[in-house]
């Protein structure tokens, strides 16, 4: 080891930050590990140089001394020893992450690792209404599966003892350790969570899962103005928690379905509406569908077919309680079928009246 730069056994530039060197670390102790490379002696040769160079390196007061002369002084203890007690093994942007390195050689599985209660996860449940619904508002009575806690052991999945007691795993520190060659690991003891406390027998009621599965049925009330993909919560109804922790909520996502007389525009909504030829030169007064109810209309002389009007408030409600949206009333002129004579001439004598060409493009002379 003396004889190489400890710079280049761990692939970096020379003074590299204590970044870099950690970094370089994990990535290079991955590969070589002895237990992820068994048999292969070369491996574990690297991975010990990598381990002292790293040891030195990301000590401030022996990484300055190696800067600035070239050497390292003499290390207490007789050899190295590294402990990753509270290393963050997972911490920056290494592939695969360092954790699996740890899960390689301990051959363990994922442990009940409790940190205290935990909330439950939430739901989604889509439903779907019609325009008119989501203008009115809904009440409406939905039948959700998701978890809730064991009553036997109240969510704990374990049956706590009468009188406290340390955990016989860990002897009450809550922690349990392992030691393989030059490496201390600790990890929170799986047997009780890390509490310390003796967990007691399994919940025979739920099998020590602390929930158990259930349907139930929920009624919400939708608010109205809902437009595709608003969230209603319902507090509590979601998946049972952990340990003891308060359930997930439920959120009804709400989806509108197409209306056949409506378009919807945000909160305003749009409206085709025909009026004849009559009410279009002359104006009226008209019906006009909402949902609300009807509404009346002014049709001002001389109204061209695709003219849009706008009908103040009359759209979708405001979520928040604010103004209302419009009615976007969009008037199409709705042609008769003429089929006997004297309507026809009525038409010629009323266009030779009235000779306003529509299409001036039209007025230029044809070449």
């Amino acid at each position: 080891m003396a004889v190489r730069n400890l710079y280049d056994v761990l692939e970096i530039p020379r003074g590299a930050s204590a970044a870099e060197v950690r970094k370089a670390y994990k990535r290079l102790a991955r590969k070589y590990h002895p237990d992820l490379n068994p048999g292969d002696s070369a491996a574990e040769e690297r991975f010990k140089e990598l381990s002292e160079a790293h040891a030195i390196l990301s000590d401030p007061e022996q990484k300055k001394r190696y800067d600035t002369t070239g050497t390292v002084g003499p290390r207490p203890g007789g050899g190295p020893r590294v402990d990753f007690t509270g290393f963050d093994f997972d911490a920056g942007p290494t592939s695969g992450g360092f954790q699996d390195l740890l899960d390689a050689f301990l051959h363990t599985a994922q442990s009940r690792e409790n940190q205290g209660p935990r909330p439950g996860e939430d739901l989604v449940f889509p439903l779907s209404l019609t325009l008119q619904e989501a203008f009115t508002g809904k009440r409406a009575r939905i039948a959700v599966r998701h978890t809730v806690a064991c009553g036997g052991c109240r969510g704990e999945g374990r049956l706590p003892h009468k009188r406290s007691r340390s955990c016989s795993s860990c002897g009450g520190s809550g922690k349990v350790g392992l030691s393989r060659g030059p490496f201390s690991f600790a990890r929170t003891c799986p047997a009780c969570g890390g509490s310390g406390k003796d967990p007691g027998e399994p919940c025979r009621a739920c099998g020590g899962a602390g929930s158990a599965e259930t349907v139930e049925t929920v009624e919400v009330s939708i608010p109205p103005g809902v437009d595709t993909g608003s969230r209603v919560r319902v507090k509590g109804k979601g998946q049972a928690g952990r340990f003891g922790g308060p359930p997930g909520d439920l959120y009804i996502e709400t989806h509108i379905l197409d209306d056949p007389t409506y378009r919807r525009e945000g909160p305003n909504l749009r409206v085709k509406v025909p009026i004849t030829v009559t009410e279009a030169v002359l104006g009226a007064r008209i019906d006009v569908p909402t949902l609300g109810g009807g509404a009346r209309l002014k049709i001002p002389p001389g109204t061209s077919s695709g003219q849009v009007f706008r009908l103040r408030e009359r759209g979708m409600p405001s979520l928040r309680g604010g103004t209302a949206g419009d009615l976007l009333v969009e008037v199409t002129i709705w042609t008769p079928p003429v089929v006997d004579e004297r309507s026809k001439d009525l038409l010629r004598e009323f266009a030779r009246l009235n000779p306003e060409n529509p299409r001036p493009y039209t007025g230029a002379e044809k070449g």
